[in-house]
């Protein structure tokens, strides 16, 4: 598309032309796909991305500069929503991790209580999947924070075992998170 018809169109779409947004939604979502997918590796990632953009270059369409390819805008857009959904991906597995290895430590004085909440009720909900005995262990260890020795000693069992246990429950309880939240790739952004 020639820049002087990318620039009627920009002028069309900042007069607020629905068909004019379609128009360019038709040309420019594949390549924001594609742009998307590469970063994310997931398919409805990727989509609800693109979405996301579309939806912010109608929010914001008056500010698009109409002496420069559309298309670079899209990019801006979609790299900045990316890098802000790996930035809160980050920042919840830190938390979560966090969580994980000091549940005992933990309390609600945290500057995000929705995060902590919303950790602490999946943590809650994983344990509560654990096989009985394999909670019972993690529990002690990690609630009442019990050794390895001491619980091994209360339950009749040996410290090789609380291990193993211990060590089965964390990995189920990574597993379960990567599951819900995904993981977060650290992947280059190939138009930085």
């Amino acid at each position: 598309m020639s820049l002087l018809n990318e620039k009627s169109l920009i002028l069309d779409l900042q007069k607020g032309s629905i068909s004019v947004f379609e128009k360019v939604f038709s040309i420019y979502h594949k390549r924001i796909y594609n742009f998307c997918i590469s970063l994310y590796q997931s398919p409805e990632d990727a989509r609800e991305t693109v979405q996301k953009v579309f939806v912010a270059l109608w929010e914001q369409r008056l500010k698009v500069d109409e002496n420069k390819p559309i298309i670079c805008y899209l990019y801006s857009i979609a790299r900045y929503m990316v890098y802000q959904e790996f930035r809160r991906q980050v920042y919840k597995k830190a938390a979560f991790d966090y969580l994980i290895l000091n549940s005992s430590d933990f309390n609600n004085t945290t500057k995000d209580d929705v995060l902590y909440n919303e950790l602490a009720s999946f943590l809650e909900s994983a344990i509560e999947r654990l096989p009985d005995r394999q909670r019972e262990i993690f529990k002690l260890n990690r609630f009442s924070g019990l050794t390895y020795r001491q619980i091994a000693d209360q339950l009749d069992i040996t410290e090789n075992t609380v291990d193993t246990q211990i060590r089965r429950a964390l990995e189920f309880i990574r597993n379960r998170y990567k599951a819900y939240y995904g993981s977060c790739p650290f992947i280059g952004f190939p138009y930085s």
